[in-house]
């Protein structure tokens, strides 16, 4: 990956970071209460998963390099907005256009990163280079962020610094990026028939591609419960750290090392896949196996530091099973429909945290939110376990590569679909074995199911 790009993708993430800590308080600060917070944040994600399939489309029909700049001046734009914030009408003005630049920044520099890598060695070395760039970039804007905060009144230089750096991000696109157009012969058809009509034709060839048979309704179905899985980790670990007597400063701490933890995942991965690429598969469906295991760990210790361990073990796993997820997913998707499949999968993931939303408002109620943990990550063992029989059967029917594209690396070969389905049964269930998940999962479950009310806690009021 080129140098430039690298340093694009740092900043951005680090603008994202000097936010991350005290984004709640700067909107508490510049006009919402604690009523309307949640009305607020609600706008933001309408905003998102309103924009974001419609923002990858825009990037392949009209090019990454233009999305990313509107991206950056509508978030620039955002960041003024609240500066000069007093009340909820320019709150909710700052969160439409600070929604609106997220869905058209993200995805479009990655992207034209990945349309440069050739061959499953180096989707392997850019993927996981794209995941190490943000998570040192947001690690790094969260300790500026914290300590910002304490300068200046209502988060002023948070906010100053972060216009400033997407003023430095247009500049920098300007003068560094630049891609080849059109993609996949799309301004062609625009200009015969219209720009509308070839922005429809590509949101459906999107959809067509999330349909498909094989591993891209593998990495849809885990696209959904990862981000359920998101959604119970960090809205309540935050809670429960405190309920077991930490001190408030190692919030600070965990954070930082919950990114340091993504990235040792990552770089395990990468050295893993650098060697063997064809058990990308494998290693992805024993990852998110191990991913819900210890998610329903972290419902059972209690002391801070036993919690504090397993916590930064499911970062270590996200990140570890990110790397093979993006690498397949970036092998799957057509160059030319790349930018909006990205936005696709991010949508799913989105999608997946308002499903836990719903359920874990009721279960929180019911059972303590240990109990979301738990459905989390029952959910994703489950699908782990389903998602391998459903390769082997389907290599078992040597059922043609077109139908089954991407269950053997090349698709070329029926015995090698065999081969790759086979060895992600016997990586998954090597994993599950020695994380012993039947004892495991049914004393976690155990444990939940009893949860009594003096163990459970309000829910936070924010999330982010």
């Amino acid at each position: 990956m080129r140098k430039e790009y690298q340093a694009i993708l740092f900043l951005r993430n680090l603008m994202t970071g000097i936010l991350a800590p005290v984004l709640m308080l700067i909107l508490l600060a510049r006009g919402a209460d604690i009523a309307s917070l949640s009305l607020v944040l609600g706008a933001f994600s309408l905003t998102v998963i309103v924009s974001e399939f419609p923002s990858g489309v825009f990037a392949d029909l009209y090019g990454r390099r233009p999305a990313f700049l509107l991206g950056m001046g509508l978030m620039g734009a955002s960041y003024g907005v609240l500066l000069l914030a007093d009340g909820l009408a320019l709150l909710f003005a700052a969160v439409v256009l600070h929604g609106l630049g997220r869905a058209f920044a993200s995805g479009s520099i990655d992207a034209l990163a990945l349309d440069q890598a050739q061959g499953d060695a180096a989707l392997v070395k850019t993927t996981a280079r794209i995941s190490l760039l943000e998570s040192a970039g947001l690690a790094l804007g969260a300790l500026l962020g914290g300590a910002l905060a304490g300068v200046g009144d209502a988060y002023r230089w948070n906010l100053s610094l972060c216009l400033g750096i997407s003023a430095l991000l247009v500049v920098l696109t300007l003068l560094w990026v630049r891609e080849p157009t059109p993609h996949g012969g799309t301004a062609a058809e625009s200009a015969r028939h219209g720009a509308w009509h070839a922005f429809l034709r590509q949101m459906a060839q999107g959809l067509r591609f999330m349909v498909r048979r094989g591993t891209v309704r593998v990495l849809v179905t885990l696209g959904v419960l990862t981000g359920m899985a998101l959604f119970a980790v960090e809205t309540y670990w935050q809670p429960a750290l405190i309920a077991l007597d930490a001190p408030p400063w190692l919030l600070g701490v965990v954070t930082s090392a919950g990114f340091a933890a993504v990235m040792a995942g990552t770089k395990v991965c990468e050295s893993f896949l650098a060697h063997k690429p064809k058990l990308a598969l494998p290693l992805l469906l024993a990852g998110k196996a191990l991913l819900g295991i210890t998610l329903c760990l972290l419902a059972l210790p209690r002391h801070y530091g036993l919690f504090v361990g397993v916590y930064l073990w499911v970062y270590a796993t996200l990140g570890s099973a990110g790397v093979a997820e993006s690498m397949l997913l970036n092998r799957e998707a057509p160059s030319s429909q790349r930018a909006g499949i990205l936005s696709l999968f991010s949508f799913l993931t989105q999608v997946g945290g308002l499903l836990a939303s719903a359920l874990g408002f009721v279960l929180a109620q019911t059972s303590g939110y240990r109990a979301v943990w738990g459905m989390g990550g029952g959910a994703l063992v489950l699908a782990g376990i389903i998602l391998a029989l459903y390769g082997r059967r389907l290599a078992r029917r040597g059922q043609p590569a077109a139908s089954m594209p991407s269950l053997s690396p090349t698709g070329d070969s029926a015995v090698l679909a065999q081969a790759e389905a086979n060895e992600a049964a016997a990586a998954l269930g090597e994993a599950l074995q020695q994380a012993g998940l039947q004892q495991t999962a049914m004393a976690a479950l155990a444990t939940i199911a009893q949860a009594k009310a003096a163990d459970a806690m309000q829910p936070p009021h924010n999330a982010e």
